[in-house]
């Protein structure tokens, strides 16, 4: 019996431990991507910080509302990083409109507000005065992102780094303790002879999640990040060649889709960084019962 709680104990202490990198792409980011044509779009997006993923929030994107001046703050706040990592929103947006990045935190944001967000609002823009939704931003800012404003772009401002092209010849898996002292998983990327290692949330378009899957595809375009404690800039960004196999993309929308939108919004499942932090605690718990019921036969017995 005292063999059978010690073993359990180690788990238990273990588990909870082990982190992997949880890598997004077009069918996990949001539960909702697939009634948008602007899917790739908000993902890439996405990887540049251009729109920050709120991990206790929402799983839907909700790409058909009207985008709001509150949210376009604390987008374009988070994306300029004039808070400190973890600040509250009102802190966030707060600060955002002190800098003029929005011209005030009522009502529904405009062309000419994401103009000014992200681009100091050095763009030509038509109907600058019209409202627009939250697909229509991703397909304007995206459209835009390579625009200097004030002789910087999109990835200037977010501090990126060009990264590799060209076939994935190998893809390798290592442990490594984070400042928290957990065992985490570091995945790496060898192209052309130079390696990457891969974000602990990395952006991925038109590929799987799994990173032993990505071994001999071609990367069409990659983005590199300056990570704190780490010698060498990671992947955040990823975008491979279209692949042969259709499965990795996610399906386009019909119009009976479109119909049962809001049906699929309200059945929505929980986002897979919640799957994945609750996976531990029900691991633990069915060797808890299977222990249990190991150590209540044996008393029998």
């Amino acid at each position: 019996m005292r063999r059978s709680l010690c073993l359990l104990a180690m788990l238990v202490w273990l588990l909870p431990s082990l982190v992997s990198a949880h890598i997004v792409n077009e069918q996990n980011l949001y539960d909702d991507l697939q009634y948008s044509k602007a899917t790739s779009q908000i993902v890439y997006l996405s990887g540049l910080g251009v729109i920050p993923y709120d991990h206790h929030g929402s799983t839907l994107f909700s790409p058909q509302e009207k985008l709001t001046r509150e949210e376009l703050a604390y987008w374009a706040g988070t994306f300029g990083k004039l808070q400190e990592s973890g600040a509250a929103r009102t802190e966030v947006t707060a600060a955002a409109l002190a800098k003029g990045l929005v011209p005030s935190l009522d009502g529904n944001a405009t062309y000419a507000d994401v103009n000014q967000a992200y681009f100091a609002g050095k763009l030509a823009v038509q109907d600058a005065g019209r409202e627009l939704t939250r697909e229509q931003f991703a397909l304007f800012v995206f459209e835009h992102r390579k625009d200097e404003a004030e002789g910087k772009s999109l990835y200037d401002r977010g501090g990126f780094l060009a990264g590799p092209t060209g076939k994935v010849d190998k893809v390798s898996v290592r442990e490594e303790k984070d400042a928290e002292g957990k065992a985490a998983k570091v995945y790496s990327l060898t192209v052309s002879g130079a390696v990457y290692d891969v974000s602990a949330h990395p952006r991925v378009l038109q590929a799987a999640v799994d990173p032993a899957e990505w071994e001999g595809r071609a990367i069409q375009e990659a983005w590199l990040m300056n990570v704190a404690g780490k010698p060498q800039p990671q992947l955040q960004l990823i975008q491979f060649e279209q692949s042969a196999n259709a499965s990795a993309q996610p399906k386009k929308a019909t119009s009976a889709d479109h119909e049962h939108e809001h049906a699929g919004h309200e059945a929505a499942a929980s986002s897979d960084e919640s799957g994945s932090s609750l996976a531990p605690l029900v691991i633990v718990i069915v060797l808890l019962v299977l222990v249990g019921g190991f150590l209540f036969t044996r008393k029998r017995k």
